[in-house]
């Protein structure tokens, strides 16, 4: 690094495990820590959402194609920090699609309406999904 005046940029999040080696690298400074087992973990559900939404903003298929692979690469590390075997997500996969299917039809729920004392409406009354499913 030369002797020029350094500006800091704030990231506040989980890095590539290769991202301090190579040509670009060379060219700056990190300040990082490593997480412990915990860390890890919250750091990349949160990852997930910051990958999640570069897939929301691309526009093109060369993009798209790249977040997607973002995404992949933060459930492989999601799998590793929590010793899930592929086979296992891919079983749960494939029991959700028999059970409610895929997302090929492109249906949009706008609302569902349901009797009051219908036993599913404590899911969506559920403090943790009022966000989810607002009640008018």
């Amino acid at each position: 690094m030369s002797d020029k005046k350094l500006v800091k940029f704030f990231c506040n999040k989980l890095g590539r495990d290769r991202c301090f080696t190579g040509d670009w690298a060379k060219w700056m400074r990190f300040t990082y820590h490593y997480l412990d087992k915990q860390g890890l973990q919250d750091a990349l559900k949160k990852k997930l959402i910051e990958e999640a939404t570069e897939v929301i903003t691309a526009i093109h298929k060369e993009e798209i194609i790249c977040e997607l692979g973002d995404v992949l690469e933060v459930i492989d590390g999601l799998c590793k920090a929590y010793n899930i075997e592929k086979s296992e997500l891919f079983a749960q996969k494939e029991k959700q699609y028999q059970k409610r299917g895929g997302f090929e039809t492109g249906y949009y729920v706008e609302y569902i309406e349901m009797a009051e004392d219908n036993p599913e409406i404590s899911y969506f009354r559920a403090p943790e999904n009022a966000d989810r499913y607002p009640e008018e």
